[in-house]
Formats: structure tokens, C-alpha cells, sequence
């Protein structure tokens, strides 16, 4: 059973990966672009601790075992992280062209509020959250309690930015939807 979750978590990472490439083809032409080193420094930085917690040449990587996965726990961090995935894709499907890998104001850029959107102001970094949260939940060390950490801190900054850059371009519009949808990253809670 732990081998199949195991799988199960590596194929929703993946195809999270794979969908982000291909739909990246579709979005709409970029009009105006923000400073791009924090985004690609966050992948970046989300890459290696997720290389690293897996590895043991990762200088940092001290696997210490905080708890061992059993048939139940990796049943549920793979259900955590297929809902993750779940909630990225419909996120991401729902911006369609509007959406980038960096903070852009793409051609006829649109103010999304529908799907996921009508809930909390970042449903795609809500949905990676779920995924490494799955996943740091299957590992159960030392390492995966890090790279969550660096991953809830990182989305955040990133959120905040994001949302000073739709404020100037949505003067109005983006005001009255943080109003109306107070949750940023967490329902009831961030």
C-alpha cells in the first residue's frame, strides 16, 4: 500500500507539472510584466527541497522520522494531495488565457471571480499547499516539515505581491473582490 501511494503522490506531482507546461502554450500575450526573480526563485527553491527531502546526498536532507506512514495515513496524504491537484487544475482551467508562470497583465486581462476564485483569492497556491501538505504528511520527516514551511512562506510573499500588482491594475474592481472574498490562501484561516 505505501508503494502505491507513494506512486500515486509522484503521478499527481507530475501531471500537475505537465499540465502547467502544456497549458502555458495557451495563455493570452503579455502586455506588462512584474520583477520575475521571486516566482522562478520559489520554483527553484521548491524544486531542490523536494529533490533534496527525497535524496540522500541533499546536505541539509537529515531525514529525521518525525512519524512512519501507515496504509491509513498515506491513504489520506494521498487523498490531500489529489485534492491539491484537483483544486490547481480547476483553478488553473478556470483563468484559461489570463493566467502566467510570472505576475503579468496579459491582452484583455480579466479579473477572475468565478470557480474556485469565488472562494479564496489564490486557489492555485491553495492547491500546491494541499499537494506538498500531502505529501510532507506521507513522508513524515524533518525535512518535508521544512520544505513546507519555506512553501506556506514563499506563497504567501508571493500572493501579496500578486495582489499589490492586481490592485494597480484593477483599481477598482480588485478591491471589492478582496472584500467579498477574504480568504487569501486559506478558507478561514490566511
Amino acid at each position: 500500500m505505501l508503494t502505491i501511494a507513494s506512486r500515486f503522490i509522484a503521478a499527481c506531482w507530475i501531471v500537475f507539472f505537465v499540465v502547467w507546461f502544456v497549458a502555458a502554450w495557451f495563455a493570452k500575450r503579455t502586455v506588462d510584466r512584474a520583477a520575475t526573480w521571486t516566482r522562478r526563485s520559489i520554483v527553484w527553491i521548491v524544486v531542490i527541497l523536494v529533490i533534496g527531502t527525497g535524496t540522500r546526498w541533499w546536505p541539509l536532507a537529515n531525514r529525521v522520522v518525525l512519524w512512519h506512514a501507515t496504509a491509513g495515513l498515506a491513504a489520506v496524504a494521498g487523498a490531500i494531495t489529489a485534492a491539491g491537484l484537483s483544486l490547481a487544475l480547476w483553478a488553473r482551467a478556470t483563468l484559461g488565457g489570463n493566467w502566467s508562470g510570472v505576475i503579468v497583465l496579459k491582452e484583455q486581462h480579466e479579473l477572475i471571480d468565478r470557480g474556485p476564485y469565488a472562494f479564496v483569492r489564490h486557489p492555485i497556491y491553495t492547491g500546491v499547499l494541499l499537494m506538498v501538505f500531502g505529501t510532507v504528511t506521507f513522508l513524515g520527516t524533518t525535512d518535508g516539515a521544512i520544505m513546507f514551511t519555506t512553501v506556506v512562506v514563499g506563497l504567501a510573499v508571493e500572493a501579496q505581491r500578486e495582489e499589490r500588482w492586481l490592485t494597480r491594475h484593477f483599481a477598482d474592481a480588485y478591491p471589492r473582490y478582496c472584500a467579498r472574498v477574504r480568504a487569501r490562501l486559506i478558507p478561514f484561516v490566511l
